[in-house]
């Protein structure tokens, strides 16, 4: 995404005047939804961008901290007392704006029906405050934690790479390399994530030799470009034979594609970039 495009970002710019700003300091600001849920509905949002929930690291948990008091700041302020009827959380993508924002809704027993589904803990829309972390939630974590029943097909030497089958082959041979530590995607590497990427590069080249590829010329492999990357997290693809791709595969994986930018380019940019667009 470009982040001149986001709505959150023009808002906490200043850029768009018809947004009523409730509360405001240098990192954070705090303004109503415009679709509320319930009878106070309110947004925190980070004036950095940060996509989602999901790519929160550790050393940020003070920002979610912060996010939070001043959810419950602005409530006090509208006259909510009770504090056990309210819920605080984040949507999981790709149910969201993508711009970090914490839904703050009081009383959380007067949210319409109508949009209650949206707000439902524990669900696969819906993380509250004090409830999942990113592992918790994140469909490729589960799977690189050995947390599901998707069969892991080899780990690298290091064991921060593993190996699966693509849940819908777009070839014959068509498996996803998955770094353990959470990376939304490939526009969020930086040049320090270059021995990382060439790690799952021979990584995906082992895995097609192991199944008996022969032709290694007659391989695609690269990443996703967000919004078209399916889970918010690091994979890279490797397919093989491409010459025996059909027509669908092609379009989302063959050169032509608007989606897909081969592991060859990401390095690349990041080695005279620094970064990936």
């Amino acid at each position: 995404m470009d982040y001149e495009d986001c709505i959150f970002c023009m808002i906490s710019q200043g850029e768009d005047k018809e947004t009523e700003i409730l509360k405001e300091n240098e990192e954070l600001l705090c303004f109503r939804d415009i679709n509320p849920a319930a009878p106070h509905h309110y947004l925190v949002i980070p004036k950095e961008h940060i996509v989602s929930c999901l790519s929160l690291q550790l050393c940020q948990q003070s920002l979610v901290e912060k996010m939070t008091e001043m959810g419950k700041a602005v409530l006090q302020e509208q006259g909510i007392c009770d504090m056990k009827d309210i819920k605080l959380g984040f949507h999981i993508p790709p149910f969201t704006v993508f711009h970090l924002h914490l839904h703050v809704l009081a009383p959380y027993s007067q949210v319409s029906e109508d949009f209650l589904h949206k707000f439902i803990p524990g669900g696969t829309r819906f993380v509250e405050r004090h409830g999942a972390t990113f592992e918790d939630i994140c469909e490729f974590c589960q799977i690189a934690n050995q947390q599901t029943e998707t069969e892991i097909l080899c780990t690298d030497r290091d064991g921060e790479l593993v190996c699966f089958r693509d849940l819908k082959p777009g070839a014959t041979h068509h498996y996803l390399i998955v770094p353990k530590t959470h990376i939304d995607n490939c526009t969020k590497l930086g040049p320090g994530h270059i021995q990382l990427v060439e790690q799952m590069q021979d990584f995906g080249m082992r895995m097609l030799q192991m199944n008996k590829v022969s032709d290694l010329e007659d391989v695609r492999m690269g990443f996703h470009v967000p919004p078209f990357s399916s889970v918010p997290h690091l994979h890279l693809h490797a397919l093989a034979p491409a010459s025996e791709m059909c027509h669908r595969s092609i379009l989302r994986y063959g050169p032509q594609s608007h989606w897909f930018i081969t592991v060859d380019n990401v390095l690349s940019q990041l080695k005279t970039r620094g970064k990936v667009k």
